[in-house]
């Protein structure tokens, strides 16, 4: 089966393009001015290639949402802060597509959580735990607890410090959904590495062969 894979903070339109022609399962657009991958939904809009699966990253921001929306049709809405079940909920309400959820795992007493999101988000997305991030680190995630996050019965995405060089070795311990990856293509924050794009799907591949 072939790999899933996100490839997240995009800013530039060669970078999506290369991205989508490369065979990512979506591409994602940074919309916490924060973040060192930081876009408007306005230029996301314009750098998106058409028809590609787009996904917003929210972080605390429930309330900046149904105006990106009217810039950009997302294909899912990830939420990286602090959000809760009910703010998902509110936003299902009037959101059709997709509700990620990201977590941050530190122990497994921090797994229980994700148990109130099952009616609440369609995907749990588990990223590396860095006091005072709320992401885009590069660190990597916590495997084992990623694993163990999949007993919850969400689709599982992973992300935190993947790239090319061990994606083989996570798929392997974790077998999540997908793969979630930005700093692992990028040669500065923001900037895609046309050759770091081309040689991890040239390895997905060959683990999926």
């Amino acid at each position: 089966m072939t790999l899933r894979i996100k490839i997240c903070g995009l800013t530039r339109a060669e970078d999506a393009a290369r991205a989508r022609d490369a065979g990512a399962w979506a591409l994602g657009f940074i919309f916490y001015p924060k973040s060192k991958r930081y876009i408007t939904p306005d230029a996301a809009a314009r750098i998106a290639p058409p028809e590609a699966p787009c996904v917003g990253v929210f972080v605390n921001q429930m309330t900046d949402i149904d105006a990106a929306l009217k810039h950009m049709p997302l294909f899912a809405v990830q939420l990286h802060g602090d959000e809760t079940p009910d703010d998902a909920k509110a936003l299902r309400s009037r959101f059709g597509g997709v509700i990620i959820k990201a977590f941050r795992l530190q122990s497994a007493a921090d797994l229980a959580q994700i148990d109130d999101w099952r009616d609440a988000a369609d995907y749990i997305l588990i990223d590396a735990a860095v006091a005072g991030q709320y992401g885009g680190t590069g660190h990597t995630a916590d495997w084992a607890l990623a694993a163990a996050a999949k007993n919850a019965g969400l689709p599982l995405i992973l992300s935190g410090g993947i790239d090319a060089a061990n994606i083989a070795a996570a798929q392997d311990a974790v077998a999540p959904f997908a793969f979630d990856l930005a700093g692992g293509v990028e040669s500065v924050p923001g900037i895609k590495d046309a050759a770091k794009i081309k040689t991890l799907f040239e390895t997905s591949r060959r683990i999926s062969a």
